[in-house]
């Protein structure tokens, strides 16, 4: 496979730059320190799994993956107990912190081993298939490393893609890259796509779709249990405000530069109108910023983090300086903007539209199938300019009973498409019957 041995040469040219990035990157870094000594941690943790019993190998990228993944090992360990065992391992730092944080605390039995996933080379992915003897792989989303699904298939270990997606502008599909994943694909035993237009795609890869599935997307399922399960409260200051709020989500720059000039647009005309702003990343660098971009607008603000008393700030704008509640926070919002579709595409539309909220968003969505039907629905409205913006949100104020009428939509929409972690179980039920322990 010559992709593959190109792949290879190349592996050492990116870990040197990746190093030097981490001198000055402080995610990249967070990467390099967490994976010193993985293989003495491997070896003392898969001491702990009962080689006689089955085990899933669930590896997520970050966060987001993580919980598509959820549901489905939620469901596994309903269904199997005991008698399954559950190996996760993360890519990204910020999605092991998120689950030692946030999930940690609420372990599931079944998870019986949980560490980062060395880099992708031939000799630690063989390591790590001897180490943990996997029954089964489960990856999710797109997170696929070329040395581990080719060594796995070598050893004949079923390997499963849920919540596949292939956006029709990914660079996946065109030049080199479509015959390197095509091999990569034609590897796995099954692709769990989430609708039928990625399932559409994913067959131009593999030429048939024998092996491609159609079950949905986890992520629904995942919010409305989020939702529904949430046992987070918010500050008693702000569950008292009964400001009509705006919840800009998981907000870049770019977006705030659309958000915060447009929410001063809106306050002289309504003065009973708030902002929340919620960072994708609220470091203090990210925090000055917002500070500085509110100041210009003459805007006063209050952070969440220091809103311990019983009576609402008189501050329009809160800033949310943490991490972990922008599910409960759209609770309290009566229009959302999502970030994320001025860099690399928006992020989670499904949080606030479950809630009955209209979503605002900027223009990059094609990452989002999702995002692309609340649009069609006429719930979800592409905003491209303060001025796009306030006008768009003070439709949605001045209308209340459209607004009501638009956000139920959008709720309705949301929870018809929950189901597919159970179809993905069944897929995963099936293919584990053919692995060994």
């Amino acid at each position: 496979m010559l992709s593959r041995t190109i792949y290879n040469f190349l592996l050492p040219a990116g870990w040197l730059v990746a190093r030097l990035a981490s001198f000055r990157n402080e995610k990249i870094k967070k990467s390099f320190t967490a994976r010193k000594g993985w293989r003495d941690r491997w070896k003392v943790k898969s001491k702990k799994l009962d080689p006689h019993s089955p085990l899933i190998w669930f590896h997520v990228s970050s966060v987001g993956e993580f919980l598509q993944a959820k549901p489905v090992i939620d469901l596994l360990t309903d269904k199997f107990g005991s008698s399954l065992q559950i190996a996760l391992t993360f890519y990204s730092s910020s999605g092991m912190e998120y689950y030692e944080k946030f999930d940690h605390s609420r372990p599931n039995p079944a998870v019986r081993f949980v560490e980062y996933l060395p880099f992708d080379t031939p000799a630690n992915a063989r390591f790590c298939l001897r180490t943990i003897r996997p029954s089964l792989i489960v990856y999710v989303k797109f997170d696929l490393w070329p040395n581990l699904i080719l060594e796995a298939a070598k050893s004949n270990h079923p390997q499963i893609l849920v919540s596949g997606t292939l956006s029709p502008g990914s660079r996946r599909l065109g030049g080199g890259a479509r015959k390197f994943y095509g091999q990569l694909y034609s590897k796995l035993s099954a692709i769990a796509a989430i609708s039928e237009e990625d399932a559409g795609r994913f067959s131009k890869h593999l030429g048939d779709d024998s092996r491609i599935f159609v079950t949905g997307d986890t992520r629904f399922d995942q919010v409305c249990e989020r939702i529904d399960r949430s046992t987070v409260k918010l500050p008693e200051s702000l569950s008292a405000d009964s400001r009509l709020f705006i919840i800009a989500g998981s907000s870049w720059p770019k977006d705030e530069a659309i958000v915060i000039p447009g929410f001063s647009l809106l306050t002289g005309r309504h003065p009973h109108l708030g902002l929340i702003v919620v960072p994708h990343e609220p470091t203090p660098p990210r925090l000055r910023e917002i500070e500085r971009s509110l100041v210009r607008e003459n805007l006063e603000f209050a952070l969440l983090s220091r809103m311990d008393g019983g009576e609402p700030t008189p501050a329009p704008v809160i800033v949310a300086d943490g991490i972990g509640y922008l599910a409960e926070l759209y609770r309290k919002g009566y229009l959302a903007y999502v970030g994320g579709s001025w860099t690399t595409g928006v992020h989670n539309v499904m949080e606030p539209a479950v809630l009955s909220l209209p979503v605002l968003f900027g223009p990059r969505i094609s990452n989002s199938w999702e995002a692309g039907k609340l649009v069609e629905l006429g719930v979800g409205r592409i905003v491209e300019s303060p001025e796009e913006f306030a006008r768009a949100a003070e439709r949605f104020i001045g209308d209340r009973s459209w607004h009501d009428k638009l956000g139920k939509m959008g709720c309705d929409f949301i929870r018809n498409h929950c189901g597919a972690a159970v179809h993905c179980v069944n897929l995963i039920e099936r293919y584990l019957e053919k692995g060994s322990p």
